[in-house]
């Protein structure tokens, strides 16, 4: 991870990718920057076309450390950091700060912006059946058919049984207090939930992750979801998208208040 002190314009010209107002980006705070991308991504699987393109990747990793010396010296002239002060966790934090003072100012979306968006995009609402579940795991078929015997006898609840682990059985990720569709359970439920019956705990049900238990507490047919339901979603998201304007918005013109210069020809090596 590279540092983010303002480097002055010293080195010699071919050890220097870019300047700002005559303050350097180096070669090596880029390939830094990149020897950690690519160190993180080593286990990724990465097309052969995205792993030749290094030029474009060193293009899109000096424009990212542009945009963050930009912010550290919004931050220096803000007073949020000294002009001594250059070790990376208190030029994070600057940033950070930096970003966050940027975004004060961007309103939260209203009720009546959130109703907007969402009777303009109905198509994003649209969602197939949607069940409440409660779901058991367990790795053993034996102890998950002998756990269903005591369940249908009531003797306990499945929470109690997934809780107390009782034979090893475990409460699923599956979200027994929202509603979820078919398409985010293994394959295996799937087939089944159409034809349980509600309160009713279905046979065990053999998948790759193990041995299931679940019972549908109640269903919602599919259609469009309810707008109290997504209310906030839509919230969050255009506030998002406000936030990410407001920011570019910032960007553009402080590259215009700033001199920026970029030699190309001094990355096609790295």
């Amino acid at each position: 991870m590279i540092g983010c002190a303002l480097i002055a314009a010293c080195s010699a010209p071919e050890d220097v990718v870019a300047t700002i107002d005559g303050e350097a980006i180096t070669k090596t705070d880029v390939s830094s920057r990149l020897k950690g991308y690519r160190e993180e991504s080593a286990n990724e699987t990465i097309p052969p076309a995205e792993q030749q393109n290094q030029f474009a990747s060193a293009k899109a990793v000096l424009n990212q450390i542009i945009n963050e010396r930009l912010l550290l010296l919004e931050a220096r002239r803000q007073g949020l950091i000294s002009d001594s002060d250059n070790d990376y966790d208190s030029c994070q934090s600057a940033m950070r700060k930096t970003l966050s003072g940027l975004g004060k100012e961007v309103p939260f979306p209203s009720l009546q912006d959130a109703k907007k968006f969402y009777e303009q995009h109905p198509e994003e609402f649209v969602v197939s059946t949607r069940y409440q579940l409660e779901h058991l795991l367990l790795s053993s078929e034996h102890a998950a058919w002998e756990l269903k015997e005591e369940l249908d006898k009531g003797l306990m609840s499945m929470t109690e049984a997934g809780r107390k682990q009782v034979l090893g059985a475990r409460i699923a990720d599956s979200g027994k207090n929202r509603l979820m569709t078919a398409d985010e359970l293994p394959p295996g439920l799937t087939v089944i939930l159409p034809g349980l019956k509600l309160k009713v705990i279905s046979p065990v049900i053999a998948t790759p992750y193990g041995y299931h238990l679940i019972r549908v507490e109640r269903t919602l047919p599919a259609g469009n979801i309810p707008f109290p339901e997504v209310e906030n979603r839509i919230k969050d998201t255009l506030f998002a998208q406000l936030l990410q304007n407001n920011y570019q918005h910032w960007l553009k013109q402080s590259k215009e208040q700033h001199t920026i210069k970029i030699f190309h020809q001094h990355l096609s090596d790295l």
